[in-house]
């Protein structure tokens, strides 16, 4: 269990405890005073200032007032309690204590000193709490009160539990829940038989812990107490966390919010702010590390208003892991130092050991070692001295990250194998996988491979249950498996070093676009048609705010001389809504698991499909995989007479850092029309294809599968040796894997080469505002100006196409709803319109249409384009950047072309740069003329790619645009027939 849900359990279950008493029956009094009287005199005994006065007021009470007394000041303490104000609640129950003692009645004063031992028991350390508690226990014993000594025995057990004594505390809730059965006390036997799931949890005891969750939950419903409700569905969701059930534990967890919520000011602000850091864990293990971000930001707004100064040093610890996780190791750096600034104030060891380890792994990920191993193994001995198995495998697993650089392999395998053995005792999903891929990676580096490879099939399964249990749609998990590829690459370079090429090459396509391909091949789960008629409500009135929010920033932005504040505020409100409607998603796919896609279900390319990709000897496959150290190239032929494919590996020794720099040089130079190219192309040509240049000789056509920055690559405008350009002698097209090309081509084949002709339906030059002046643009950026090249290109597509077979609209017709409405008829989509990409959050770049329809506010999102149902075979997205978007590692380049592909388009033409208006019209009018040539008798119909090669070669040839700027900054990618 992790510490932030033990922490958030432990309390509220000593602030039930305490708030249980208020249910104990005391002794009642023959005249009692009325409620007022108490309470006003309670008020007056907190507000003294001086013992004078408060024994002057405690002189008023006699035997009969004492009950009523009594609870006034406990209704005093208990908002104190849940705001965190712990001295000012002591305070006060102290005072219960003296007015209970002077009044010699020994249950009121058990039940006083059982209040104060558990706020003390919420303090941290509960040093204290013992003292008082073992005193009302006693007392209790000595009155014969069964429920005050089941009650004593539950807040002792919760101090034990604290104290990480889980034997004692285990042995206490036994007596405890006994007692409360006995008395009939089915509230506090309902809290019991939570407390007692935490303590088996704690000793790994999991399956008998969720099975007393589960009892609690199932009797506190009942019982409608919830308070104990709450925390038992939020201890399952901490049962589903630790094993990687992601989606499960979100929904728990959201449940459990919503009762804190329903209870408005009973419920407790810490509780609530715990919960939030859960549920920030929960996305962060996921990888959507905004919302982690947010959610996290929210916790500790709530922790430091309560100066909750422990809390407060978990939320700067975890914000440190989230920047971390993010690569911004200085800031990481900066919010760890904090955290254990106030660990070490507050003496807490667990803490110190926490950010020990995490200071200690971002210097390591800075490359200062010396200073990685001295905080590592701080903070281990620290975690092995308090008997945390947990923390203890993930501090051996830094270690082991640490050995592996340092190249330091024997002592990586022994640390690797002690946290793998503690991951597997604790059902750690997380922790497991890594220390079996890093077990993998030292038993290769030790000469023993058939071990290493069970090791790294042991860590790809592992990491494949957790990505059957991620929370969300498509859109959510895009990034689940980007930080956890590494066993797939350890494998790969595993069988190529023994030249088993073809099921390195398996294993490489079991790391590409595996949520495309779930979505490609599963389908897509239509949440609208799922939803209650309030959950519709809900996400209807979310996605409303957050077009008209969209309309507001788009209309100010636009105007000729935008408020900069009103702006960014805008922007601030437009990024807000937008999380908040992703987490609102997230929690609908988690409350309906009926529907999530069949992950990991979806088979990969066999040998004899690669062989089918290979239309003829003439065509080649090319795969890379982008490794920390090396780059692997795929080389896939078929020679004339063979039936089988030819698949040969070429090992490209450059780092992963260098590639992704020169291919962001070279790209640039392109966008930027830089005469110097030249020298840049020849030499990212000897780099990646030059390698394989025997092999591919002769060869036409080629299909890429890029990695990780090669997304960004031009292919088409690489040099060779003979100064030719790759585009001069091949057509060439991408796609996100093999395996996903395999589905497109199927998909493009299932429609039917009879089906009736390509119909198209074609937006350009949208008017984006109204009364706007427009002046003309060269290039289709982000200005938003007006675009008469663009216009000019849909109405020659339409003149092309012929009226009975095109449906253009331009102008201030082009609008989003109308795209919407008519997508699903067309067989070709065309836009021609302005394109702005969002790297940060890729599923937010679009395309610039015309508003004016319901509840549309003209901008086409990508994640709006995963929405429709596209029965297309073709898309061209003649706009800016519209091929770029954010590369996740393990899915390609995520944004509108792989919105494209999720909608159920399978051949995208989009651009690597901001392209130039009037050659852009040039190249679209003539690339759509190629796909519409007639087929000449013997010859094969043009494919698209072969039409978007001819396109480019013609502007190639002219003087004026044989730059590569006006030619290559198209590329086709998907289903290249």
């Amino acid at each position: 269990m992790s510490h932030t849900f033990r922490v958030a359990s432990c309390l509220l279950a000593l602030s039930l405890s305490l708030n249980s008493s208020a249910r104990a029956q005391s002794p009642s009094s023959p005249n009692p005073p009325a409620p007022s009287e108490a309470g006003e005199l309670a008020s007056a005994l907190a507000r003294a200032t001086s013992e004078e006065e408060r024994e002057r007021l405690l002189a008023r009470g006699d035997d009969s007032t004492n009950g009523a007394l009594l609870a006034a000041l406990k209704e005093l303490a208990h908002p104190l309690v849940q705001k965190g104000d712990y001295p000012e609640a002591l305070r006060i129950s102290k005072l219960a204590v003296r007015v209970a003692e002077r009044g010699g009645d020994r249950a009121r004063l058990g039940s006083a000193l059982c209040d104060l031992g558990a706020i003390y028991g919420r303090r941290n350390p509960p040093t204290e709490a013992s003292d008082y508690l073992q005193k009302c226990l006693a007392i209790f014993e000595e009155v014969g009160d069964k429920r005050g000594k089941a009650r004593a025995l539950q807040a002792l057990g919760v101090t034990y539990d604290t104290q990480r004594r889980f034997e004692l505390a285990v042995e206490s809730y036994e007596k405890s829940l006994a007692l409360s059965v006995e008395a009939g006390d089915r509230n506090l036997t309902a809290l019991v038989l939570n407390s007692l799931g935490l303590a088996h949890s704690s000793l790994g005891h999991y399956e008998l812990g969720l099975e007393f969750y589960q009892k609690s939950s199932a009797l506190s419903e009942e019982l409608n107490d919830r308070g104990t409700l709450n925390m038992a569905l939020n201890n399952i969701a901490t049962y589903h966390t630790a094993r990687g059930r992601y989606g499960e534990a979100l929904d728990y967890l959201h449940r459990s919010l919503r009762i804190l919520e329903e209870m408005g000011d009973a419920g407790d602000r810490r509780s609530l702010a715990y919960k939030l850091q859960n549920i920030g864990l929960v996305y962060r293990r996921q990888g959507s590390y905004e919302q982690a971000l947010a959610y996290a930001r929210r916790s500790l707004a709530i922790l430091e208003e309560l100066d909750d100064k422990f809390g407060v040093a978990n939320l700067q610890n975890n914000i440190g892991v989230i920047y971390k996780s993010q690569g911004l190791y200085e800031q990481a750096q900066e919010w760890f130092r904090k955290s254990l600034q106030r660990y070490e104030a507050l003496q807490h060891k667990g803490g110190i050991a926490r950010s020990l380890n995490n200071i200690g792994d971002a210097y390591r990920l800075r490359g200062r070692y010396e200073l990685a191993e001295e905080h590592l193994l701080k903070g281990l001995r620290l975690r092995e001295e308090g008997r945390d198995r947990g923390a203890v495998a993930l501090s051996l697993n830094n270690l082991g990250r640490l050995y592996q650089e340092q190249g330091r392999h024997a002592e990586m395998l022994e640390v690797s194998r002690r946290a793998a053995g503690l991951s597997e005792g604790l059902n750690d999903a997380e922790e497991l996988w890594k220390a079996q891929e890093r077990t993998g990676r030292a038993l290769r580096a030790q000469g023993q491979p058939a071990e290493a490879r069970q090791s790294f099939l042991a860590s790809i399964n592992t990491v494949e249950a957790l990505r059957r249990e991620a929370a969300g749609g498509e859109q959510q998990q895009q990034s689940f498996l980007e930080n956890r590829l590494s066993p797939w690459l350890g494998m790969v370079e595993l069988l190529v070093s023994r030249q088993e090429y073809a099921e390195a090459l398996s294993f490489a396509e079991a790391s590409k676009a595996r949520v495309l391909l779930d979505a490609l091949q599963a389908g897509r789960a239509d949440l609208r048609q799922t939803l209650s008629q309030q959950e519709r409500k809900d996400e209807e009135e979310r996605r409303l705010r957050l077009v008209s929010l969209n309309s507001q920033l788009t209309d100010e932005a636009r105007r000729d001389k935008p408020d900069a504040a009103r702006v960014a505020a805008l922007r601030a409100e437009v990024e807000k809504a937008r999380l908040e409607y992703e987490d609102f998603e997230t929690r609908l796919y988690a409350a309906h698991p009926e529907l999530r896609i069949q992950r990991g279900e979806a088979p990969l390319i066999t040998s004899e499909e690669i062989t089918a990709l290979l239309p003829d000897s003439a065509s080649a496959l090319l795969e890379y995989v982008v490794d920390d150290d090396a780059t692997y190239l795929f080389a896939v032929t078929k020679s004339p007479g063979k039936s089988q494919a030819d698949v040969r590996v070429y090992t490209l020794p450059f780092k992963r850092e260098e590639l992704a720099r020169q291919t962001e040089a070279f790209r640039l130079q392109l966008a930027g029309r830089d005469l110097g190219f030249r020298a840049s192309a020849s030499r990212l040509y000897e780099l990646l294809l030059k390698p394989a240049e025997a092999q591919l000789r002769g060869k036409t056509s080629l299909v890429i599968v890029p990695d990780n920055t090669l997304w960004d690559l031009p292919f088409q405008a690489l040099l060779n040796g003979s100064n030719r350009f790759l585009l001069e002698d091949a057509g060439v097209a991408y796609a996100p894997s093999l395996t996903v090309l395999r589905e497109m081509t199927r998909r493009r084949k299932g429609r039917g080469a009879d089906a009736a002709p390509a119909t198209l339906l074609a937006l350009g030059n949208p008017l984006l505002g109204k009364g706007t002046n427009y002046a003309p643009t060269a290039l289709r950026d982000g200005k938003l100006d007006s675009l008469p090249e663009a216009e000019q290109e849909v109405r020659a597509l339409g003149r092309l196409y012929g009226a009975a077979r095109s449906k253009v609209y331009t102008g201030a017709e082009a609008r989003e709803d109308r795209f919407k409405s008519e997508a699903g008829k067309a067989r070709i989509l065309h836009f021609a319109a302005h394109g702005l990409v969002n790297n940060a959050s890729p599923m937010y770049s679009h395309l610039a249409l015309a508003g004016g329809g319901a509840g549309e506010d003209g901008l086409l999102e990508a994640w709006e384009l995963t929405r429709l149902d596209l029965r297309a075979d073709l898309a061209v997205l003649s706009a800016c950047e519209t091929a770029r978007g954010r590369t996740a590692a393990g899915e390609g380049m995520i944004g509108l072309s792989w919105a494209m592909f999720v909608a159920g388009v399978p051949s995208i033409v989009v651009s690597q740069w901001k392209v130039e208006s009037a050659g852009t019209r040039e190249l679209m009018v003539s690339f759509h003329r190629a796909l519409l040539s007639p087929q000449a008798a013997g010859k094969a119909k043009t494919t698209k790619s072969e039409a978007l090669r001819q396109s480019a070669l013609k502007l190639l040839k002219n003087p004026e645009t044989n730059h590569p700027f006006y030619w290559a900054g198209f590329v086709l990618i998907g289903e290249g027939n």
